[in-house]
């Protein structure tokens, strides 16, 4: 179910467009998002929480921060959406880290592993100069390549490729690194 975006696909993907990246990556990509996933995450939930972003732009935050579909991947990647969204605080990782631990059904429940890659990726998201990536139109940026986005967004591919290789040396026996 897991792919990974490797570093040849990181520099292929460099150049290509938004549009192109995403069809490629996740145009196959069609998963059913359980009820209380939706509740937390979904901009359309009256109960969202900070960070809540559509199932397509989430997608596109993949692509942008170089990271596949293992739980650690979404971890990562829902740990930046919520790091970088400036309403979140402390009773919303509280929140949120319960429900990904004890309530989401498997495979999206989080493991005590996938947690310190949510952690990661939460420093990570209130680093980025631009805030509020979750509220992003994304389909405005369609044509424009993936090096030139991360560099508008701020987002390293040098400081990516570090990150892996911490969570590497972080979790050396974990499975889908």
């Amino acid at each position: 179910m897991a792919f990974n975006l490797d570093t040849n696909f990181q520099i292929d993907v460099d150049h290509i467009n938004l549009k192109e990246a995403y069809s490629t990556v996740f145009g196959l990509h069609n998963p059913k998002i359980p009820f209380v996933i939706w509740l937390l995450e979904n901009p359309n939930s009256p109960l969202a929480l900070p960070g809540k972003i559509s199932l397509h732009d989430h997608d596109y935050i993949h692509i942008l921060l170089g990271r596949g579909i293992s739980p650690q991947d979404e971890a990562f990647v829902i740990g930046f959406t919520m790091g970088n969204d400036l309403n979140t605080n402390r009773m919303h990782l509280l929140i949120f880290k319960f429900f990904a631990q004890f309530i989401y059904p498997y495979p999206y429940k989080f493991s005590k592993l996938d947690l310190i890659n949510f952690d990661l990726g939460f420093i990570y998201g209130k680093k980025i100069k631009i805030k509020q990536m979750n509220e992003i139109v994304f389909e405005n940026y369609h044509n424009e390549t993936i090096n030139y986005l991360r560099n508008y967004f701020g987002i390293s591919a040098d400081e990516i490729q570090l990150i892996r290789h911490f969570e590497t040396w972080l979790m050396p026996d974990s499975n889908y690194i």
